[in-house]
């Protein structure tokens, strides 16, 4: 690990002039190429060079705890650029700091993008060395102008720390800002670079600062304008950890016409209340789940509009949280709300034969017999509080999923039987999400689901209701920590492919990085810290893409959507993100 970092650590200026466009990528006024007759001041040094620690600290644990140190300092230097308050910043720069200016730099390759975007990439080849003070007023450059910045992430990439006091460290960093201009059109700048750390007086401050890379996009306009408060579904929730949210039981959303009107209207779980958002004919929305019968019992977690009674209209599913046993009950049952034409709604999940409690986490409607009656696949997860995952890699201790197969019209009564077991459907994995496509073209509606802790399944259906789990023989079983799923023809070659959303972890990777065993242990802990998989159709089986290829990078990942954005006859791809802010900087 030292030699490598040693080896991309430094970068040298060097005489000969650099054959880039002299434009400077900070467009401010005056930019241009740096010339071999720069002058270097005497108190800086002439090139930036970071050595190797002698006396590396080798316990895995204690490596990890500097490289957490390091990297929770950067976030509360995050804190301060995101304000733009260059001058608190200056507390992160020891005042013998020495790096590479960040601007004005040469274009080295400038690139059009799709939606009208451009991406610039400077030419560091060549930067001058500065000081804190002029290095953080080239950072100003490119992002003073700005008219907001959103977010600033820093990243810690890999780190190897020096034995003893002082403490130092040379730690690989990623820096992402996203803002927008005065028009609101996006702008994002990210920076790659070699540094050395030292902890002073309690804080991790940079002496070094070596520039591998920095790119810049952006478009002249904003994609897409936030629009949820004119819309009428700006409702902001409690706040996590407070009474009425403290579960980690994530709420979904549904869409589908409640009243027939051929708008698509809007239902969102929640506490204190959910909310149906009804959509009007002359835009926006207003929530009538009050008036319309769903807006108590409140929360939930996935739901699905669906005829289950084939009467035209569409009722609603809720999945929730719930628990029984010897000793306790608890939590609430899933639910089934009845739509009598008009947009109005009874709940009657008991009396139907789907009011049990489990631990639903999301739901997918299908025709598992094709016997012209959707039936409901329920996600079930386990109970964390008193049962954690019993494994990382391939957790076996969840709640069992659950098939509720529907009978189709009944003289009186029960409407749904749960018969998982009796077609196939045997798995007590933590299980997330699921999405159903015939992805073999055989007539019959197949499953696949994602899986939290462990391996996915592939349930295909033998054409009569039976499923079998083809996962691995397929090549889609995708180790990880799954939290959503979709089907789509990415390519256009008329055969569905697969996109999986799974947690993806710097820390888990930069960790991993630093074991000397590379055995199949090691592979199955990178598969499961490395995020997002695209899984190509090749007729029978699938291909994983590689991750150049651009499309997975989604951090804390959740729910995937695929939908052409740009009208090209492509399908783009939108995966939301993120998870629980914590009272302090570091706590993210």
């Amino acid at each position: 690990m030292g030699s490598i970092l040693a080896a991309l650590a430094w970068v040298a200026c060097s005489p000969a002039e650099p054959e880039a466009d002299s434009k400077g990528i900070a467009n401010a006024p005056g930019a241009r190429a740096l010339s071999a007759h720069i002058s270097v001041p005497l108190d800086l040094p002439a090139t930036i060079e970071l050595v190797a620690p002698d006396a590396r600290v080798v316990n895995l644990d204690a490596v990890e705890d500097s490289s957490e140190a390091v990297a929770n300092s950067l976030v509360e230097l995050a804190d301060k650029l995101r304000r733009r308050d260059f001058g608190a910043a200056e507390a992160w720069f020891a005042p013998e700091f020495a790096g590479h200016g960040l601007a004005p730099l040469p274009v080295g390759k400038d690139e059009e993008l799709a939606l009208g975007a451009r991406k610039r990439s400077a030419d560091v080849a060549h930067p001058a060395i500065v000081a804190g003070p002029a290095f953080l007023a080239g950072l100003k450059e490119l992002i003073g102008p700005w008219a907001r910045v959103e977010a600033v992430t820093p990243k810690v990439k890999a780190a190897e720390f020096q034995s003893g006091l002082p403490a130092w460290g040379n730690v690989r960093q990623q820096w992402t800002f996203i803002g927008a201009d005065e028009h609101g059109g996006p702008r994002s700048l990210v920076i790659w670079a070699e540094t050395r750390v030292e902890s002073r007086s309690g804080r991790w401050v940079m002496t070094r600062f070596a520039l591998t890379s920095l790119d810049q996009v952006e478009r002249p306009a904003p994609l897409f304008t936030d629009v949820a408060t004119s819309a009428g579904v700006a409702h902001a929730g409690i706040r996590f950890g407070r009474p009425g949210n403290q579960s980690f039981a994530w709420n979904g959303a549904a869409l589908g016409d409640v009243d027939g009107d051929g708008l698509e209207d809007l239902f969102v779980p929640s506490r204190p209340q959910n909310f149906l958002y009804r959509a009007r004919p002359e835009g926006g929305f207003v929530d009538e789940a009050e008036a319309r019968g769903v807006a108590q019992p409140a929360g939930g977690t996935g739901a699905v509009f669906f005829d289950f009674d084939n009467d035209r209209d569409q009722d609603l599913a809720l999945a929730d949280v719930g628990w029984s046993s010897s000793t306790e009950v608890g939590g609430n049952p899933l639910r089934l709300w009845v739509n009598d034409g008009q947009g109005r709604f009874s709940e009657r999940g008991a009396e139907l034969g789907f009011g049990d409690l489990c631990h639903g986490y999301s739901l997918t409607a299908l025709d598992a017999d094709r016997d012209g009656n959707l039936d409901l696949y329920v996600c079930n997860y386990g109970r964390v509080d008193t049962e954690p995952n019993n494994s990382w890699i391939q957790a076996t201790n969840g709640t069992p999923d659950r098939f509720y197969h529907n009978l189709g019209a009944q003289p009186e009564g029960q409407r749904f039987v749960e018969e998982a077991a009796a077609r196939g459907l045997i798995d007590t994995s933590w299980s997330y999400a699921s999405a159903a496509a015939d992805f073999d073209a055989d007539g019959d509606t197949d499953l696949y689901v994602a899986n939290d802790y462990g391996v996915n399944s592939l349930w295909v259906n033998d054409g009569t209701g039976h499923f079998t789990d083809e996962a691995g023989t397929r090549g889609v079983s995708d180790l990880g920590n799954g939290m959503g799923v979709t089907w789509g023809d990415l390519d256009n070659d008329a055969r569905l492919d697969l996109y999986v959303a799974n947690m993806s972890s710097t820390a888990g990777r930069r960790i991993l990085e630093r074991m000397a065993t590379k055995d199949g242990t090691w592979k199955d802990l990178s598969k499961l810290a490395a995020g997002n998989s695209i899984f190509q159709s090749r007729g029978a089986t699938f291909e994983l893409l590689p991750s150049k290829q651009g499309g997975v990078g989604a951090s804390w990942a959740w729910a995937p959507a695929l939908f052409d954005l740009d009208l090209d006859g492509r399908l783009d791809i939108y995966c939301c993100s993120g998870f629980v802010t914590g009272d302090t900087a570091a706590d993210t």
